[in-house]
């Protein structure tokens, strides 16, 4: 009886292992529960086919003249020049409205669309002498 059940247990732990195996050799699964496969290092980021995983990925932003107000999607991000650190998920085909807001009145905003294809830039700079 002993060795009948340490045989099942055996096979049991066995059959464990080359399942966690194929769910590691599966590109299309990055968690299964809240197991992750492939976690995203800092300042780095992640693309499993469909989606781009950011962790604390820095893109440095900078304006002239300095001081513009940043808005991404339209929410205040920072002052430049500074480097903003973005953390999240975004889809193939996603798109991102990057705005710098002069101080000076009299120099027109601008905008730049990020349509996600590859990864973030790095670095991002508005010139707002230029209409």
């Amino acid at each position: 009886m002993i060795r009948v059940i340490l045989l099942m247990l055996v096979c049991l732990a066995l059959s464990s292992c080359e399942t966690l195996k194929n769910i590691r050799e599966n590109e299309g699964l990055d968690k299964v529960g809240s197991f992750q496969l492939n976690p995203v290092q800092p300042d780095n980021y992640w693309y499993n086919g469909r989606s781009y995983e950011y962790n604390n990925y820095k893109i440095k932003v900078t304006a002239e003249p300095v001081r513009a107000k940043i808005q991404w999607n339209g929410k205040t991000i920072g002052t430049t020049p500074f480097v903003y650190r973005f953390s999240g998920v975004l889809d193939v085909d996603d798109r991102v409205v990057v705005r710098a807001i002069p101080i000076d009145e009299n120099l027109p905003a601008q905008e730049a669309m990020l349509r996600i294809r590859k990864e973030l830039p790095r670095e991002i700079h508005f010139d707002l002498r230029k209409k």
